[in-house]
């Protein structure tokens, strides 16, 4: 195909440019050459003679084959041709025996030549993004390969002498087609990492149990049935323990859960009576809370195999709905049941369907109605199984006369053999430990009594902390074993638990006081309670956000579901703050497109009971952001409407709205299946308020393209909105503009902006305030992306951290003075392999400050390459932690030896030599870094970016600090569901 001459000049030239690369290299005696991103389709000749070059860098070209030129270059160690256009490689690159990492990532290979086994001093192969099927046996001949990344590809299978790569430490299989493994890759014992994500793998080799090194097992948590997701969400020591358990010895269980709902006075005990063959009980009583009790059925395709199915009969009273959302688990069968006589709309069939849908969307229902000796069933079926596809069948029975009963435990039966608990197979001891905790008659056992059971039937502690969370999240126990106040106790009959907090539901006294629960009263209505378990049942009710103790008085406490339906007088107080300097105003409405579950919002004036002006309702709360009251924000529920609005006004209202939306949007995970539309409304025209909405996913669709939408025409104003402004504060990606905003404050704060003495002052005060609340928010967001991979215990650790000098008093003494900069910078050049401290920072909002005592350390690629990314993101943030001037920093002057002065001073040294060293890394990432995978997510199946990076900081953090103490950080999750690494002084006040 003859080239076009505008197209051939650019290769032309591209190839003269290498040429001349190629010639300079020679001249000086070069032993790297980087080729990269030059456009070339050939190398010329003359590349033959660099016979010292050791790292060869050719990635981003249009290079359809390897170059055969390369083959002469005997000494090179590293070769990098990622990024171009390879199908396929020759033999000859068997030539290159001292080869020892070689990127052929993202090109269009199909196969490799089996001469690759030649490569023996291999140690990283990257294969990623590419279209192999299947990797040759001979890949087993690289004994010395500790890295092979496959991950990308259309792998099916893998050979069985993969086993024999024993110095393999990372393994990425992630993005195949693999749909099992070899059992021989147990034998890779030096295996560190293994991800095998999105691919469609059966059962994993129990074997995988016994790989000792391994620190990350990366499974998808949906498609592995053989693995429970409460074994998964542990984390690789959990999968692992579970793996060797079951490698020993395994057992299947057929036991699973089945879960009758419905409106009070439906007939649900008397149906679960029938079902057993009980004779029907004319006299029966209301459930109260929650009665669990056992259904033997036959398996409808096993022979002689029984299945139990553990009951939980929920009281159908709205004051239990809230109470009974934490119970209604996934991976359960429902029978809604309905009253005949009543009609399916006075059953409220759509407010259960969408509970479940809401709380389990992908568990199986049958609709059951009652009472059809009197009149019989009519309902939409069609239409209901049209909107609930979960529904896979309607029933009629007479409870009284047992018509129908047995077509329902057909149906029960049939439903429940294919649910995927049925048959799990469990470990056999695991099993044995889980029967003796399920038979135990008490209601409650102490946590080292608990533990002494468990070893009894010798699962060792990880084991025991294992099983232990399985059983919770089952719902056989309840036990926080990650919570300081509720470790103490294992409840182990969840329906006693629930019985024992509708009593304080069902208090007409609490009724009466409009939720408040004093401590008198709390002893009259739990007196069967010691005074320990009561204060127990106390904080579980606060865990499960169904109550909080008052800020004044730690004895009284408040239940929310007892909260007045009418709201208060608020609206004086709401609207006094439009009347303070530079009010602005931040809003979000919450539109759900089925029923309100309960709980909302409820749970979230507990969760944020912190905020309280005492000024709530069953349906709204008004809250204030500190003492001063300078920002109130106003929840506001309307169930008819089903939707929520969080508002907030002040002097600078992002801060405080970000921090509240984070605990509605934690709360409204509780329901995976609840459809949520997320409205901005218009922030109006010419002065004047606007009544529409936009769409928030359609907002941030339009800020993340490649060429951004900076505009949106409001359709009621005809006017265009400005997509940024309309984000700004409530979305990260717009970080820049925020990032920039708090640029413009801290000018104004120190005095760089001129102003009239008249309003110096008051401007200064305003602008202290918005900075204040921004650089908050800033550090929060930046923590914030990072939520849901420090829940994943592989990847928790401390992640703001300086960067010093060891040992350089003269730089630090310098940094202030005008020569500090340049010297930084100049050292800065010679990084890679210098000494340097890392010191760990608290991150309490708004005061983040480091700790005392410095790791040592040297500066090498090998962590300062897939750190890059993660140090420029942190750096963006981190110039914001140092106070300014005048402002105070926590007490740890004693701890350090020094003043407070002295570390604000100090702490902005140390921003300002991070941020200079990190402002070097791209100079020197090319010519000294391997690149590493630079575009792992960019392509499909590829980790999340945050992940990655957190995981290479937390295998950073091991090797300097493998006993975890981390410079005395803990961890501490809000009730926002963030993580903050804190100092003793910090956590213990966020505990508190």
């Amino acid at each position: 195909m003859r080239r076009e001459p505008d197209q051939e000049h650019k290769v032309d030239s591209a190839f003269n440019k290498a040429l001349q690369i190629i010639r300079d290299a020679a001249d000086r005696g070069a032993t790297n050459l980087d080729l990269s991103k030059c456009q070339l389709t050939s190398l010329p000749p003359e590349i033959a003679l660099l016979r010292d070059l050791t790292s060869l860098y050719l990635q981003e070209n249009q290079f359809t084959s390897l170059p055969t030129e390369i083959t002469q270059l005997k000494n090179l160690t590293v070769l990098y041709v990622y990024r171009n256009q390879l199908t396929s490689l020759q033999p000859e690159i068997a030539e290159l025996k001292n080869l020892m990492v070689l990127y052929v990532s993202e090109n269009q290979l199909t196969s490799l030549p089996p001469e690759i086994a030649h490569l023996k001093n291999l140690t990283e192969l990257y294969l990623y993004g590419n279209r192999l099927t299947s990797l040759p046996p001979e890949i087993g001949k690289l004994k010395n390969l500790t890295v092979l990344s496959v991950w990308g590809n259309q792998l099916s299978s893998l050979a069985p002498q993969i086993a024999q790569l024993t110095n393999l430490t990372t393994l990425k299989l992630s993005s195949n087609r693999l749909t099992s493994l070899p059992h021989e890759i147990a034998l890779l014992t030096s295996l560190t990492e293994l991800d095998l994500r999105s691919n469609q793998l059966g059962p994993l080799p129990p074997e995988i149990g016994h790989l000792a090194k391994l620190e990350k097992l990366e499974v998808d948590e949906d498609s592995l049935t053989d693995l429970p997701p409460e074994v998964v969400k542990q984390g690789t020591k959990a999968i692992l323990a579970y793996l060797k358990a079951q490698a020993e010895a395994s057992q299947r269980q057929w036991v699973s859960k089945l879960l009758l709902v419905g409106e009070g006075g439906a007939g649900k005990t008397s149906l679960l009576r029938a079902l057993r063959g009980e004779p029907f009980n004319p006299q029966e009583g209301t459930t109260h809370g929650i009665t669990t009790e056992s259904l033997l059925l036959r398996h409808p395709e096993l022979e002689g195999t029984t299945m139990q199915l553990n009951t939980w009969d929920f009281g159908g009273q709205q004051i239990y709905h809230a109470t009974h959302q934490f119970f209604l688990t996934a991976r359960s069968l429902y029978l809604v049941v309905w009253n005949a006589r009543q009609g399916f709309e006075q059953g409220r069939l759509y407010y259960w369907l969408d509970t479940i849908q809401a709380r389990a969307p992908e568990s199986p229902v049958l609709l059951v109605a009652t009472c059809t000796e009197d009149r019989p069933a009519d309902l939409p079926l069609s239409e209901l199984q049209k909107k609930y596809p979960q529904i896979k069948g309607s029933f009629s029975v007479s409870n009284r006369d047992g018509t129908g009963i047995g077509a329902v435990q057909e149906a029960v039966a049939k439903v429940a053999g294919a649910l995927p608990l049925m048959g799990e197979r469990w470990p056999a001891a695991w099993l044995r430990a889980a029967t003796e905790v399920r038979s135990e008659n008490a209601n409650s056992i102490s946590a080292p009594a608990f533990h002494d059971l468990l070893r009894k039937h010798k699962l060792n502690a990880e084991n025991q902390q294992v099983l232990s969370r399985w059983l919770h999240e089952l719902g056989d126990i309840v036990y926080f074993q990650d919570d300081r106040e509720l470790n103490d106790v294992v409840l182990l009959q969840p329906d006693w638990v629930t019985a024992t907090i509708c009593q304080v539901l069902d208090s007409d006294v609490v009724n009466k006081e409009m939720g408040v629960l004093t401590r008198e009263c709390m002893e009259e209505i739990w007196e069967s309670l010691d005074r320990n378990m009561r204060d127990h049942f106390l904080r579980l009710m606060e865990r499960f956000d169904l109550s909080y103790r008052t800020l004044e008085d730690r004895e009284i406490s408040i239940v929310v579901e007892r909260l007045p339906w009418e709201p208060p007088a608020y609206q004086e107080a709401w609207q006094s703050v439009r009347t303070g300097p530079n009010c602005k105003q931040v809003s979000m409405k919450f539109q759900f497109g089925s029923t309100l579950p309960a709980g909302l919002p409820t749970w979230f004036i507990a969760r944020s009971h912190r905020f309280t002006t005492r000024t709530h309702w069953r349906q709204g709360a008004l809250f204030a952001d500190g003492p001063s009251r300078e920002h109130l924000a106003l929840v506001q529920a309307d169930a008819h409407e089903r939707s929520i609005r969080l508002t907030v006004r002040g002097p600078a209202p992002h801060n405080f709205f970000a921090l509240l939306r984070d605990g509605l949007e934690l709360t409204i995970a509780r329901f995976p299946g609840l459809p949520v539309q997320r409205l901005v409304p218009c922030p109006g025209h010419n002065g004047e308020p606007c009544t529409y909405e936009f769409d928030f996913a359609n907002l941030d669709r339009a800020i993340k393209l490649e060429k951004p939408v900076e505009r949106f025409q409001c359709p009621v104003g005809l006017e265009m909105v400005s997509v940024a402004g309309l984000l700004f504060g409530i979305h990260w990606s717009v970080q820049d503009r925020l990032l920039n905003r708090i640029d413009h404050l801290q000018d104004r704060v120190l005095g760089r902006i001129d102003q009239s003495e008249e309003t110096a002052v008051a401007r200064q005060r305003e602008a202290m305030t918005e900075l204040r609340e921004l650089r908050e928010l800033a550090q929060r967001e930046f923590l914030n992306a990072f939520r849901r991979d420090q829940v994943n215990v592989d990847s928790q650790c401390p992640n703001v951290f300086v960067l010093t000098a060891s040992g350089s008093g003269a730089i630090l003494q310098t940094l202030s003075g005008p020569k500090g900069k340049s010297m930084l910078a100049e050292w800065g050049d010679k990084v890679v392999g210098a000494k340097l401290e890392l010191r760990l920072c608290c991150q309490k909002p708004g005061a983040w400050h480091p700790v005392d005592e410095p790791y040592q350390l040297r500066a090498h690629a090998e962590w300062l390459q897939p750190l890059a990314p993660y140090l420029q993101r942190m750096v963006s943030v981190l110039k914001y932690a140092a106070p300014l001037a005048g402002a105070a920093l926590p007490a740890v002057g004693p701890a350090m030896g020094l003043a407070s002065e002295a570390i604000q001073k100090r702490f902005k040294d140390d921003i300002e030599f991070t941020k200079t060293l990190v402002e070097k890394l791209p100079e020197f990432e090319e010519s000294v870094l391997p690149r590493g995978e630079a575009r792992l997510a960019e392509l499909a199946g590829a980790m999340r970016a945050e992940g990655a990076e957190l995981r290479a900081l937390r295998r950073f953090l091991d090797q300097l600090d493998p006993s975890h103490a981390w410079g005395g950080l803990s961890p501490v999750w809000t009730p926002e569901g963030h993580c903050l690494w804190l100092c003793q002084e910090h956590a213990s006040a966020f505990r508190n």
